[in-house]
């Protein structure tokens, strides 16, 4: 398999040509809201209270629960702030989200955000057993939601193995948010063709600043303002 200077060979940015944005434009900037459907019968992804004596427990009721708040209360207020400063953002959404919280899926088509595949159920790409079959019903349920295949593709955890971005672009995607190693798109080689990296940012990822840090949100307001 391919390594990850195989697929996007080693380039410094002083090196080349400055990139021109639109209408004199200075910075071009992503945001990106995740909607995702943790499964219960799974130890959850990432958790806001540690295990009793440090034994995972199954089903994990106060953190699946912390999930599904976000679906209930939180989605419907970073959506509100978002129509009140224009800012239409892209929607990495969970391929069974389209069914299981189809309201919320819906809310986002209303105000006519991009979806972008975010896996068909949250968890690595590493504990799925059939990849393609996965990136496909993921292609699948956002196109029967929509009307339109989704263009983009963020991994679950930007997660990848050696094999993942062969996949997606043989399943027709065209861009992804995993590889963050740039401010500028690059291009990653693959099997069916180049697929290209959208520059994205762990620094001000919500996960990274509040769940692994453990900042509060003046410090992620300072960081995005930097």
């Amino acid at each position: 398999m391919p390594r990850p200077h195989d697929r996007v060979p080693f380039s410094a940015i002083v090196d080349r040509p400055k990139l021109t944005l639109p209408d004199g434009a200075r910075m071009a900037v992503w945001t990106i809201v995740n909607v995702e459907d943790w499964d219960i019968a799974r130890a959850m992804p990432r958790s806001v209270l540690p295990p009793p004596m440090g034994q995972p427990l199954l089903p994990d009721v106060p953190n699946w629960a912390w999930h599904e708040y976000g679906m209930r209360v939180g989605f419907w207020r970073i959506r509100d702030v978002l129509a009140r400063f224009g800012v239409t953002p892209t929607l990495a959404i969970n391929g069974r989200v389209c069914r299981t919280y189809a309201r919320v899926a819906e809310a986002a088509l209303r105000a006519g955000w991009e979806f972008m595949g975010h896996g068909f159920v949250q968890q690595p790409m590493h504990r799925v057993e059939d990849q393609r079959a996965a990136i496909r019903d993921t292609i699948a349920a956002i196109r029967e939601f929509t009307g339109a295949a989704p263009r983009g593709w963020e991994s679950p955890g930007l997660t990848e193995t050696e094999e993942t971005a062969d996949l997606l672009a043989e399943e027709g995607i065209e861009y992804v948010a995993d590889w963050v190693l740039d401010d500028q798109p690059v291009a990653i080689a693959t099997r069916a063709g180049p697929l290209v990296s959208i520059p994205y940012t762990v620094e001000i990822n919500d996960v990274a600043v509040f769940a692994v840090q453990l900042h509060d949100s003046d410090v992620f307001a300072r960081r995005a303002i930097a």
